[in-house]
């Protein structure tokens, strides 16, 4: 008898260590994503750095900001949907259900995208902005509409463990998206035009390559019953994720405003550098989200928690080296010509920490299906976002609009960790 319970600990424990090799490897290899598309930045940042002006980066990250008010609405939120059910079904099953929202997705485009884009129209004329709206506008949108159906793919490759096919996909799509548009912006010499068709272009081919694996072997048919399961879920996430909305866009809805276009090309570009933090961070997040999704449907909140405490500590000792050497990066990857943009990446670092924490307990949330929630939480959160990117632009310019991305996150947060756990409580199956 004691022999027999002597193997069952040592397979047990085993079991344990491999599991903790395959978490490392996987986070081993989703770590080549960031570390590709750094890679791939120390190369040719410089290079768009001198062929674009501040007030190119300026419209740039204004119009990608735009677009993402509008991405909820392409994607129908069909991938948090996707998501929510993905431990539920069979492979197989999963297979259909993938098909029948790629397809009514498609249809849906179809008809939403010039409606989107007439509507951007007539709001750059009702704003009398001096932004110029062709031909970004189109390009930005467009791209937008066919990058959809790649983050399709990339949620199948997370959740089902496979994080080399991932780095060949995310990877890929960056690698071939900027290189294309240096083409354009330097030899063709098309400016910020060259810069979105580069990327537009690539969108383009990926959306070729994710609709021939989402439907290959598959039947051209939509499931009625899929799409009404689907929307009954996801139908109060579009409210919801419209009013989330405002905290990564609104920022530069409110820099427009101030009429200084060459300012607001700082703020974007300290805020892309900034976002290489978040971009660097991901992955360990993207580790753990299989089992964030599934922990949450077996009611195992140990290892969420541990999973949290993790998270959190990687995200300070992140912060912290990034404010050591955020002014050698930028005076690299901007050709020392926009060492102003120093301030602003500073700031917004802590804002793309922030993203993860908020991502974790978006994930709980979802794996819940408690999608009412939400729409209190972003209803809450949209109202205290604008208020205060208003009153922080007003009264402390581009640097306080910087600030009111932190003090946003931080109240989104809170709001996300009381309804959590209010949530679980309330749930007899479940415990803390």
């Amino acid at each position: 008898m004691d022999i027999m319970i002597r193997k069952f600990v040592a397979l047990k424990a085993l079991t344990r260590k491999n599991q903790l090799w395959v978490k490392m490897r996987s986070t081993g290899l989703y770590l080549l994503v960031p570390i590709i598309n750094f890679s791939v930045s120390i190369f040719t940042s410089p290079i768009f750095a001198r062929h674009l002006s501040a007030q190119e980066f300026g419209y740039f990250g204004y119009f990608n900001s735009l677009s993402t008010f509008i991405l909820c609405f392409y994607g129908l939120l069909f991938q948090t949907y996707y998501m929510s059910i993905y431990f539920r079904e069979t492979e197989e099953r999963r297979k259909e259900i993938l098909s029948t929202l790629t397809l009514f997705n498609i249809l849906w485009n179809v008809l939403f995208f010039p409606i989107s884009y007439l509507g951007l129209y007539l709001y750059f004329q009702l704003s009398h902005s001096q932004i110029p709206f062709y031909p970004f506008a189109i390009l930005s949108l467009a791209g937008g509409v066919f990058g959809t159906y790649k983050g399709f793919i990339q949620v199948n490759y997370r959740l089902s463990n496979r994080p080399i096919a991932f780095v060949f996909l995310v990877a890929g799509y960056r690698v071939l998206s900027t290189f294309a548009s240096i083409y354009f912006v330097v030899y063709a010499q098309m400016g910020l035009t060259g810069r979105f068709l580069g990327a537009f272009i690539i969108e383009l081919l990926f959306f070729a390559v994710s609709l021939h694996i989402i439907l290959k072997g598959q039947r051209i048919k939509i499931e009625w019953g899929v799409l009404k399961k689907a929307f009954k879920i996801i139908l109060p996430l579009f409210p919801a994720s419209f009013l989330l909305l405002p905290l990564g866009s609104f920022d530069n809805m409110v820099l427009e405003s101030m009429n200084n276009s060459a300012e607001m090309g700082l703020y974007n570009i300290g805020k892309g550098i900034a976002s290489y933090l978040y971009v660097g961070l991901f992955p360990f997040y993207q580790t753990f989200e299989p089992n964030i999704y599934k922990n949450t449907v077996q009611g195992n909140f140990r290892s969420l928690k541990i999973t949290a405490i993790s998270l959190i500590s990687l995200i300070i000792i992140s912060f912290i080296a990034f404010w050591i050497v955020s002014p050698y990066i930028i005076k690299y990857l901007t050709a020392g010509k926009y060492l102003n943009a120093v301030k602003y990446a500073n700031v917004l670092a802590l804002t793309s920490g922030l993203m993860i924490i908020f991502s974790f307990l978006d994930a709980i949330i979802n794996a819940l299906q408690e999608t009412k929630k939400h729409l209190y939480i972003n209803s809450v959160t949209a109202c205290f976002c604008i208020i205060t990117y208003i009153i922080c632009g007003k009264y402390f310019n581009q640097l306080g609009v910087a600030f009111a991305t932190i003090i946003t996150y931080v109240f989104l947060v809170v709001l996300q960790s009381i309804v959590v756990i209010r949530v679980i409580k309330l749930r007899p199956n479940l415990s803390i």
